[in-house]
């Protein structure tokens, strides 16, 4: 990681509040994220694989963004995801980010086409900021295999930077695959490297990681920030574990939302977007329990 950098330590990976017409619903989109923000996270993150980003247009995106900055909020401590089959869309999307004053933009390589090589999927990076009109703005690698079909190798890292350059600032690993990840802080310890895991946050922090962006901080944002700090017992590491465990186990991103919601006793929190359906209220409040908190203690 690049001495010096900014660009490290705990961020949000927002959930996205959605009306009931299925669009973003701004005010709590940003209520939430300053939440995150005030809790100690350095950054949030919009639309990524948390905030359904795949489930929303450009046009969408890009109006909500526009509207959180019309609104006040800090977009220089946004990164917002992009998740994009098409260059074009991908391509407004980054322009977007850019012009509003994003700090970085999190950008998945092209899916449901598998490339046909490294050199096919840096040629989509080089191709987005091209068509963008070449903002500047830095980029941030998003390994995710289990939805892309892509995995971030140092020779794929490498083939991007060749056309990208200092363009890449970092990489947000979701693999959860710990020695890959400490193999990408070895091979590029000039980008801030992420991890998406909860469980092997303080192993990649100690071993020159730049910290989480996750799911998890929309529930627990002060643990978080505690637990990439590295100085916590093992107790603490294990009920992180639990944790996403927990929410893994009773599917994932629509526990996150209902929990959400009952953190702030909103449950225009917990509403999704097609084809997922929200969590039966019962399972939710059972989860609740399980996980151990109450309104009070988030």
């Amino acid at each position: 990681m690049r001495a010096g950098t900014d660009f490290r330590g705990v961020v949000g990976a927002a959930v996205t509040p959605v009306t009931a017409a299925l669009e973003i619903d701004v005010p709590r989109l940003i209520s939430h994220c300053d939440a995150m923000l005030q809790a100690g996270c350095a950054f949030t993150s919009a639309f990524g694989t948390t905030g359904e980003g795949a489930s929303f247009s450009a046009d969408q995106k890009i109006a909500a963004l526009q509207a959180m900055k019309d609104a006040g909020h800090d977009m220089s401590r946004q990164v917002p995801g992009i998740i994009a089959a098409a260059v074009e869309d991908a391509a407004r999307l980054y322009r977007a980010c850019a012009e509003l004053g994003c700090r970085a933009a999190l950008i998945i390589p092209p899916f449901y086409y598998a490339p046909s090589s490294d050199a096919a999927v840096a040629e989509f990076y080089a191709a987005v900021a091209e068509r963008a009109g070449s903002p500047g703005l830095d980029i941030v690698l998003y390994n995710f295999p289990h939805f892309s079909g892509v995995t971030f190798t140092p020779a794929l890292v490498r083939a991007v930077q060749a056309k990208l350059g200092d363009l890449v600032i970092g990489i947000k690993d979701s693999t959860g695959d710990l020695e890959g990840g400490l193999e990408l802080i070895r091979v590029f310890p000039e980008l801030s490297i992420f991890t998406g895991d909860d469980r092997i946050l303080t192993r990649v922090v100690a071993a020159g990681g730049a910290g989480m962006i996750g799911g998890l901080v929309n529930l627990f944002p002060a643990d978080s920030v505690t637990l990439c700090g590295g100085k916590v017992d093992a107790a603490f590491e294990k009920r992180a574990a639990m944790r996403i465990e927990a929410v893994d186990a009773h599917g994932g991103l629509v526990v996150l939302k209902a929990l959400v919601a009952a953190r702030y006793g909103d449950d225009g929190y917990r509403r999704t977007m097609p084809p997922l359906a929200p969590l039966e209220a019962g399972l939710s409040a059972s989860l609740a329990e399980e996980l151990g908190f109450t309104g009070e203690t988030l």
